[in-house]
């Protein structure tokens, strides 16, 4: 996991040096880690089960800024802050909204929690849970390109170089 993210940190930090002029809001940046008690309530907060690389990740870094463009990466500490979570819930809401779990091959029962969502609340990630052993964690809609990936490791594989692996796409 820490070489995934060195690569996605190297990635974000080449993008972010390029534009002109620096933009403080789209940074990237790493966070101090998320403890045993923080991810334990997450997983309460989310209703369900963390996937192993996302946990990972936040043990390293609870969340990260400047993700994937204007997106930042959900930690632990983002629930706290009514602006990120506000908008994170509005964008599942409307995925589900617009689109059921079935039409996506998934069952009614899941459970879907945001993982990250971009500025706009138009594009972002959702963790599902449908079952103990669901092949596909994470859930990528944007504007009808919906794109879904076995596990976190694969999904910021695909941020970092998106050659790296295919993901199953779903076009509206």
């Amino acid at each position: 996991m820490w070489m995934l993210i060195g690569e996605l940190m190297r990635a974000r930090t080449r993008e972010y040096l390029a534009t002109s002029p620096l933009e403080p809001d789209h940074m990237p940046g790493l966070r101090p880690p998320a403890d045993s008690a923080q991810l334990e309530a997450l997983e309460i907060f989310a209703g369900q089960p963390l996937d192993r690389d996302y946990r990972k990740f936040l043990t390293l870094t609870d969340g990260m800024d400047g993700f994937q463009s204007t997106m930042p990466l959900l930690g632990c500490r983002d629930w706290n802050d009514p602006q990120r979570s506000e908008l994170a819930f509005m964008f599942r809401d409307t995925v589900l909204e617009t689109g059921s779990l079935a039409e996506h091959g998934l069952p009614e029962e899941a459970h879907v929690f945001p993982v990250f969502v971009d500025s706009d609340g138009a594009s972002g990630v959702l963790m599902v849970h449908a079952h103990d052993e669901a092949t596909e964690r994470f859930w990528w809609s944007s504007e009808g390109d919906d794109m879904f990936f076995r596990t976190f490791g694969d999904l910021i594989a695909y941020v970092t170089d998106s050659t790296s692996c295919t993901p199953r796409r779903l076009f509206g």
